[in-house]
């Protein structure tokens, strides 16, 4: 499955609801997981960069993990279905059309 804006976009919905939820302000998330308030800001609204128009966000793992652990969740739980939301119904590797293996 690849990376694309809609998934990218899922993801920071995802982060924001959670951060609201926490009672976090972007500066505060920002400084538990150890990354700025500019890429917290980018993540949640799916985007790479600034420029408009720029590449969908795609965190690195470490990124990641920083915001799971702020937001008291399992990374899994942030990147749980976004395959789903993603999926285009097109069979992968195993033959399926859900990003799962037998």
């Amino acid at each position: 499955m690849p990376w694309t804006e809609q998934i990218a976009r899922e993801l920071g919905s995802r982060i924001r609801e959670r951060r609201a939820a926490e009672g976090l302000s972007q500066e505060t998330l920002a400084h538990r997981a150890g990354i700025t308030k500019n890429q917290v800001q980018l993540i949640e609204a799916g985007r790479g960069s600034a420029r408009e128009g720029g590449p969908a966000s795609n965190p690195r793992v470490r990124t990641l993990f920083g915001i799971a652990d702020a937001l008291h969740v399992t990374p899994d739980r942030l990147l749980s279905g976004l395959s789903a939301a993603g999926d285009q119904g097109e069979p992968d590797q195993d033959g399926d059309a859900t990003g799962h293996g037998p």
